[in-house]
């Protein structure tokens, strides 16, 4: 928390000199990567059993391509693909997996002032698929589909005419209550089971861009 406030306390004291202009119909193109501060752990024990338990539960990164075109100084509809990525770790003999949400979502920046620097709150919804698998080869995984969201925050650096920076702290949620545990062998039906808690990860981190 001391580093969000870090990083919003900057956007704002550096808000007062600015030049550029949202000119009607600008487009945007950048790339964002964050490291997850905080995130759920969706399952409680299945699909792989207690041992899952035993296992620590960490983020890897967050990273985002997204797209945007501005209408005038204030407000820009954005269309961004995301991906997210955990991993489970567990003591030898228990089950390591690799955990990720991906999601492609239309969404919208409320710009706060205009110029060189935008601190902006940022909102989106999109189609959302979730997934986890054991790393050693197991033959089971988790799916999991349904409406991504998420609630951000963040400020653009206008570096000249067409770069730009992207300090923001994005919040993401895979709103499905369930997924469904799969076996890639003849003979096994799928199942669905219930999340512990939806999928959700609170991610800081920076980007860069292209203004034209």
């Amino acid at each position: 928390m001391k580093k969000l406030a870090l990083v919003l306390l900057l956007v704002l004291v550096v808000s007062v000199s600015a030049d550029f202009s949202g000119r009607g119909g600008y487009g945007r193109f950048g790339f964002r990567a964050a490291y997850p501060l905080q995130l759920s752990d969706p399952f409680d024990g299945d699909p792989y059993g207690s041992s899952w338990e035993e296992g620590e539960y960490n983020g890897v990164i967050y990273a985002a391509l997204e797209g945007g075109i501005g209408f005038d100084d204030f407000w820009e509809m954005t269309l961004a693909l995301n991906v997210d990525f955990a991993k489970n770790n567990g003591p030898e003999g228990t089950p390591n997996l690799d955990v990720g949400t991906g999601s492609v979502a239309l969404g919208t920046n409320f710009y706060i002032l205009k110029g060189d620097i935008r601190p902006y709150v940022h909102l989106d919804l999109g189609l959302s698929f979730h997934y986890a698998d054991d790393d050693a080869g197991v033959p089971g995984y988790t799916s999991s589909l349904a409406f991504g969201m998420c609630g951000g925050v963040g400020g653009q650096f206008v570096l000249g005419d067409i770069f730009y920076l992207e300090p923001f702290v994005h919040f993401r949620w895979h709103t499905a209550p369930t997924y469904e545990y799969k076996v890639d062998q003849q003979g096994y039906t799928p199942q669905e089971r219930d999340f512990i808690a939806p999928p959700m990860t609170l991610a800081m981190g920076l980007g860069f861009g292209f203004l034209f």
